[in-house]
């Protein structure tokens, strides 16, 4: 279990209403100082994972969050490096972000192996609840110094125009 809420753990068809409260909920609560943009990840036109960045205080903070889900059949494949590539490049390149943070239990290679590999570094740990077990949870920022030595020209960012950065506190 990857996740602190076990929601992939719930069974038809109350999956998908969790699932939808959380998307509505994701839109609803979207402001300038609060806001988390889940973007769903396709492959040949199957949905394969779900890679969300998010922010608290944005328009002062300039920092990030990011988070996602991707199916096992599909881990390993390098979907997940360039789904979350593709979210700091939105956030660093057309937010105006100044650092990323992330996070994923100890006991998580492949999500570790992606957050390593594009530059994190370790900032910390915690102490979750993860199905009543207490489990190590690590933390990771990134900054923009970083994220520029690694920036990739193969990635656009299309849309984000004056309004959705006013709109995002950017």
């Amino acid at each position: 279990m990857p996740f602190t809420t076990p929601w992939t753990r719930l069974e038809s068809p109350q999956l998908e209403r969790e699932g939808m409260k959380f998307y509505w909920r994701c839109r609803a609560e979207l402001s300038p100082t609060h806001w988390r943009l889940p973007f769903a990840i396709f492959d040949d036109g199957e949905l394969v994972g779900v890679q969300d960045v998010g922010a608290d205080g944005f328009p002062v903070r300039r920092w990030v969050s990011t988070g996602s889900w991707l199916a096992l059949p599909f881990q390993g494949t390098g979907i997940g490096k360039e789904m979350r590539a593709a979210v700091l490049q939105l956030a660093f390149d057309s937010l105006g972000a100044e650092a990323a943070e992330t996070s994923a239990f100890h006991d998580n290679p492949k999500s570790l192996g992606v957050t390593r590999s594009l530059g994190y570094v370790e900032n910390g740990w915690y102490i979750d609840d993860r199905d009543g077990v207490a489990t190590r949870h690590l933390r990771f920022v990134m900054e923009r110094s970083a994220w520029l030595e690694r920036r990739r020209d193969d990635i656009t960012v299309e849309g984000v125009d004056d309004d959705v950065r006013a709109m995002l506190g950017a």
